[in-house]
């Protein structure tokens, strides 16, 4: 009687019985338990994720501002060097006009040792050289003023 049912049923119906005869309903469970646990680990870690970015943008935002200070006082630093190097040239060219010989001596002195990779005891030698010649020349000069 049952082979006459099969019979009288329609083919897909027939065929969806026999597939679903197939399948074994404790694997079906057991997928669907493991897509569930994949599913709350990767809502975790989405979770982790956001943190993760809001925090790194929080701290990216606090390391601009720490970076654009520290160039703004670059460019203020470099803009007082400059305003420092550009009196040190003035002040050279006002005592190359009133002390001519003095700043000659001196000059050649300190460009010889600019100059040269000397080692450190000629420079001190060189140094203690010119102090004496600036020494002496100031003390002439001073003479000259007096008379």
């Amino acid at each position: 009687m049952a082979h006459g049912f099969l019979c009288q049923a329609p083919a897909s119906l027939v065929i969806a019985e026999a597939l679903s005869n197939q399948v074994n309903h404790a694997d079906i469970e057991s997928i669907i338990q493991s897509q569930k646990h994949v599913l709350g680990r990767l809502e975790k870690t989405n979770e982790m994720l956001l943190n993760c970015n809001s925090l790194s943008a929080t701290r990216f935002a606090l390391a601009n501002q720490e970076l654009k200070k520290h160039t703004q006082l670059l460019f203020d630093l470099k803009k007082d060097l400059d305003s420092v190097f550009r009196r040190i040239r003035f002040l050279k060219m006002k005592l190359s006009q009133q002390y001519p010989a003095a700043f000659s001596a001196c000059s050649k002195v300190f460009n010889v040792l600019d100059e040269e990779d000397e080692p450190e005891e000629k420079v001190i030698s060189a140094k203690k050289k010119a102090v004496e010649q600036v020494d002496i020349l100031c003390d002439a000069s001073s003479a000259q003023k007096e008379h």
